[in-house]
């Protein structure tokens, strides 16, 4: 059929259908997953650039809620910056204080690592000492380090708890002398370099905090725990996972250090899959023209495929393409006749945040009236009530889609670790993220979607999806407070 020559009904109709995740393609995803596990924990991530990287993390234990203490904490996941003191009280929960800064615009994009890190460093250090932050535990001649973990969000090669050099960067920073670089020494020199206090003991992701996290809010809560806390995970302006591996299938670690480890009693690594390069080779990823033209304008083409399939930064691009390819389809919009003519926000790539779309998800009102206002205001672009439920078809079909996706990781690692086997066995997936906590029915989708998995309905009633207390700053509070 000519595109001219469709109805705009027609033309959703289409969209809808390349959006759809089948069960079949659930499956397949879902068991190459698995098979690419098994290579990422063998080979190191400069031989796998393609591939799941299986980073290990060398957090070797999961907390059980009794741990106690003052920790700082600093968590650089996005466009901001947060510095966090947290009391862990050793009965499962927390107080915690901090302040965040916007990261600066020129700083995305800074010639040295040193300007980054720099910055970094002063916010820390005034936190420190303007805050009235463990002043108490400050000495004057500086002998006392204050320990501090450092949650870097950013594809890293992990070499020791507090050791990691980047891969490469993502969400928008494009520093090129700092790949290759550990991230650690370079926050550790710039605190040094102004003498503050303070100690970068340990290197933890975004999404292995958030499983430290939730384990430590749900050990020690009598009759509290529901399941094993057995993946943390991320969907919010990115998406990550990790889990616990048995420390014999980690074999890139080398039979030596396995050996060592195995001496002091340690069985287990959490290892972050960074599954956002899930696939990066797009065997299976389900792949639109969307998804093609966003890679191509992306700083990382080639890479983290999966990601930009499901996570929240890429949600509303893909949906502004897809209402600029159906104006000049000429069914949406026909009072603007070209590209040039369309409003600029329409225009402008990366205009559509997630947010957008959640509120025409359940937008119920009399004509879509909150979608007409939503238009006006984001976009200054006026709508018919055609539009409106033609254009809430197709969020529908991208939000499915993204939360389908999600549920594969989360899949394959239970399908791997054989977490769900017994009749009386229950597990907790902790989550964190704005587009998983915020977005409606996200997690209702990721549930129906992990029915249609080879888990099956029943593996699924197993499963315990629930939302971490933030960790990116608790869960690298609970990493530091293992280094003696």
């Amino acid at each position: 059929m000519n595109d001219k020559s469709l109805t705009l009904q027609q033309a959703v109709e289409q969209i809808k259908e390349e959006f759809t995740v089948t069960s079949e393609k659930l499956s397949q995803l879902t068991n190459h997953f698995t098979e690419l596990m098994s290579i990422g924990l063998s080979k190191d991530p400069s031989e796998n650039t393609k591939g799941l990287p299986m980073i290990p993390t060398y957090v070797t234990k999961i907390p059980t809620g009794s741990e106690y203490g003052v920790y700082l904490a600093a968590d650089l996941g996005g466009t901001n910056f947060r510095v966090c003191s947290v009391r862990l009280n050793g009965d499962s929960t927390f107080k915690l204080d901090q302040t965040k800064s916007r990261i600066p615009e020129d700083l995305l994009e800074a010639g040295t690592s040193e300007e980054l890190f720099g910055y970094l460093a002063k916010k820390i250090d005034t936190f420190v000492k303007n805050g009235n932050h463990h002043a108490d535990q400050i000495d004057e001649d500086k002998s006392h380090k204050l320990k501090m973990g450092f949650t870097f969000s950013y594809p890293v090669s992990q070499t020791a708890l507090g050791a990691g050099t980047l891969l490469r960067w993502t969400k928008g920073f494009k520093i090129a002398d700092t790949v290759g670089k550990d991230v650690v020494q370079l926050l550790q020199e710039q605190l040094d370099k102004i003498q503050s206090p303070v100690h970068v003991v340990a290197l933890a992701n975004d999404t292995v905090g958030t499983l430290l996290s939730h384990a430590y809010s749900t050990g020690a809560t009598p009759n509290g725990k529901q399941g094993d806390a057995v993946i943390g995970a991320i969907f919010g302006t990115g998406t990550n996972g990790c889990y616990l591996e048995p420390i014999e299938n980690i074999t890139k670690l080398g039979q030596e250090y396995i050996q060592q480890l195995k001496s002091k009693g340690v069985t287990h690594m959490v290892i972050n899959t960074e599954w956002g390069s899930f696939d990066n080779e797009l065997k299976y990823l389900p792949t639109t023209e969307y998804d093609v033209n966003i890679d191509k304008a992306s700083t990382n083409p080639g890479y983290h495929m999966f990601e930009k399939r499901v996570s929240g930064l890429f949600l509303g691009e893909i949906l502004r393409q897809i209402l600029v390819k159906l104006n000049a389809q000429g069914v949406l919009f026909p009072q603007w006749r070209s590209f040039d003519r369309l409003p600029e926000k329409l225009r402008t790539p990366f205009n559509l945040d997630s947010e957008v779309l959640s509120h025409i998800e359940i937008d119920d009102s009399s004509n879509l009236r909150e979608t007409e206002l939503t238009f006006n205001q984001k976009l200054r672009l006026p709508t018919t009530e055609e539009e409106r439920l033609a254009i809430q078809q197709i969020v529908r079909a991208i939000s499915r889609r993204s939360a389908y996706l999600a549920a594969v990781p989360l899949a394959a690692i239970l399908m791997r670790t054989k977490a769900l086997e017994g009749y009386h066995k229950e597990v907790e997936i902790g989550v964190d993220g704005s587009v998983v906590e915020y977005y409606p029915g996200f997690r209702s989708m990721i549930r129906h979607a992990l029915a249609l998995t080879p888990l099956g309905p029943d593996g699924e009633r197993k499963i315990h999806v629930l939302i971490a207390k933030d960790g990116s700053g608790v869960g690298a509070a609970l990493c530091a407070s293992t280094v003696v």
